[in-house]
Formats: C-alpha cells, sequence, structure tokens
C-alpha cells in the first residue's frame, strides 16, 4: 500500500507543488487504522477544506475500497505544528515503530516523505 501512497503523493505534487511531509501512521492500539500526516507551505488554512477534498478525490481513485477502509483520517497541519515538526526530523522512507511522537505512541510509521528546506 505504500507504492500506492507514493503514487498519491506525486499526484499531489503534480497538481499543487511540493510537499514537506507525507507520512502514514498506525497510532491507535484498538483500530489498526491509518492516519495520514500531510503538510506542505501552499497548504495554507484558509484552503483547508479545497485541499482536504482534492486530496480525499485522489486517494479515493488509487486505493481500492478494502484499502480505504484501512484510513482512519487525513491530517493536514501546517509545518510548525508539532507533530509535524517531530517528523520531519526522520528521513524520507524511513519506517518508525512503536515509539514517541509527540506524545503518542506511534505504532507503525512510514514517512513516505520529510523534506524541512520545503
Amino acid at each position: 500500500m505504500v507504492e500506492k501512497f507514493k503514487t498519491i503523493l506525486q499526484r499531489i505534487e503534480q497538481e499543487n507543488g511540493n510537499v514537506s511531509l507525507f507520512a502514514l501512521l498506525k497510532m491507535d492500539e484498538f483500530i489498526d487504522k491509518w492516519t495520514i500526516v500531510f503538510s506542505a507551505g501552499w497548504a495554507v488554512p484558509e484552503r483547508r477544506e479545497e485541499i482536504f477534498k482534492k486530496m480525499k478525490d485522489i486517494i479515493v481513485e488509487v486505493l481500492s475500497s478494502e484499502e480505504l477502509q484501512e484510513v482512519a483520517r487525513l491530517a493536514i497541519y501546517p509545518k510548525e505544528e508539532h507533530i509535524v515538526e517531530e517528523l520531519l526530523q526522520y528521513q524520507s522512507g524511513t519506517v518508525i515503530e512503536n515509539q514517541k511522537i509527540n506524545g503518542n505512541t506511534v505504532h507503525y510509521a512510514n514517512i513516505i516523505k520529510a523534506d524541512r528546506s520545503i
């Protein structure tokens, strides 16, 4: 499924511009679902609803219905958000297991893209 999220990221960047952070996290020990954490300079609060809809549409187009059921939420944050700052400490392609991030235990995460320079 990570490869499909790389495709989703490519589409988002082609249509909108570079992304600082695109990560998949499993943080809930009771519900084994993904949280998508996203940050980009162009994802300003006044465009959040529009960006959320565009991202949702791309995700729905790329993932199968079974894969969609594995996604719990899509979180769009500014680069200054604490969780984004913590995740940007990792390199693109990093896999994280059972670590505290932003005060929460992340059971599993895949940092698809992390670029502090954007």
